[in-house]
């Protein structure tokens, strides 16, 4: 959040007289500010480059699929996180290099744009996934056009609240920062990255929990209706054995690798949000403590390609024949199955 730590790093307005500031000297040692500078690097090298893998595999799919569709909204999402909010942080507050006064006014007052974007992508994609577990048939025919259109909804939506932070940014001597009322924007910021979120995203668990769980018992309950009508054919657990179940497996797995996007996020912003809430409020001081979590606050930004990476792999594979087989260098495997044996082994199933 940008509000909260220009408000120690840059105005300094907790810390008036030197003898705070010898006690910022005694919190802040020179080897802590060099583990979180190095930490900040290595969470911004990560987000970059884990984020491009993920585009750059989708992208060579080709494949319209909406899960594979939302993903690639994230990736690009957290990718304008490390270029655009950590980039500058990294280069300005941790190497000590003097803001210019275009780079001011065009990096600093679009800081919090993709802090907005990337919040709101988890959102849609949690949206997306009620949307398919109420609505299976209607979400299924739903086209480009509908998640093109609820896509850029977000991006607008996410620059339009960035509005207060570009018409407010001031450079003096060398130095960038906002002419607002910082707790307003405090509030404003937590209210969008945390409350917001949290709020949404648990009404969307909540639903799908409930209808996945009606849903259950109505199976159940009808496949006991079932065996008693027909409790005298001797096949009829085989019956049962067979039937697909009405949510598909896969999407169960979707829906628990979006918890731990989510889990994730919740984790990373807290703790942040909390602190600087505290010491807004001047009940806590600028220590040690805060500025490492400021700086694992972004980190969720490489958690997330990591959790499609490690556990969601078949999204970036290619379908061959009915089956999906990852491979990296574009070109075609050879397979057992042609044109003559699928069509053979599926009339035989």
């Amino acid at each position: 959040m940008d509000v909260l730590y220009s408000n120690v790093s840059v105005n300094s307005s907790f810390d008036l007289d030197l003898r705070n500031e010898s006690r910022k000297k005694k919190f802040f040692p020179s080897t802590m500010n060099e583990v979180t500078k190095w930490m900040a690097v290595g969470i911004l090298v990560g987000i970059l480059v884990f984020n491009s893998i993920i585009l750059i595999l989708l992208l060579r799919k080709k494949q319209n699929s909406r899960m594979a569709f939302f993903v690639q909204n994230l990736a690009i999402a957290d990718f304008c996180v490390g270029l655009i909010y950590l980039l500058p942080e990294v280069i300005i507050y941790r190497f000590h290099i003097e803001w210019t006064k275009y780079t001011c006014y065009v990096l600093y007052g679009v800081k919090m744009f993709p802090i907005y974007v990337s919040t709101f992508a988890i959102i849609t994609l949690t949206l997306d996934r009620l949307y398919v577990i109420l609505r299976p048939i209607s979400s299924s025919a739903r086209g480009a056009k509908y998640r093109v259109s609820l896509i850029m909804t977000t991006w607008i939506l996410a620059m339009l609240l960035s509005i207060p932070y570009m018409v407010s940014v001031r450079f003096n001597n060398g130095k960038c920062g906002h002419d607002f009322d910082k707790k307003v924007m405090l509030m404003f910021d937590i209210s969008l990255i945390l409350i917001l979120p949290v709020l949404v995203i648990g009404a969307c668990y909540t639903c799908i929990i409930v209808t996945i769980c009606r849903r259950e018992r109505n199976e159940l309950l009808n496949e006991s209706t079932k065996r008693s009508s027909n409790s005298r054919l001797k096949n009829d657990g085989q019956t049962k054995s067979t039937r697909k179940p009405l949510i598909a497996q896969a999407k169960i797995r979707t829906i628990k690798l979006l918890l731990i996007i989510v889990t994730a996020y919740i984790v990373c912003w807290t703790p942040v949000c909390v602190g600087t809430s505290l010491m807004m409020w001047k009940l806590i001081k600028f220590g040690a403590t805060f500025q490492l979590l400021y700086v694992l606050a972004p980190l969720n930004s490489l958690v997330n390609p990591l959790v499609f990476l490690l556990l969601h792999r078949k999204i970036f594979k290619r379908k061959e024949f009915g089956t999906y087989r990852f491979n990296p260098s574009g070109t075609l495997k050879t397979s057992i199955f042609t044109n003559g044996p699928r069509k053979q082994s599926s009339s035989s199933c």
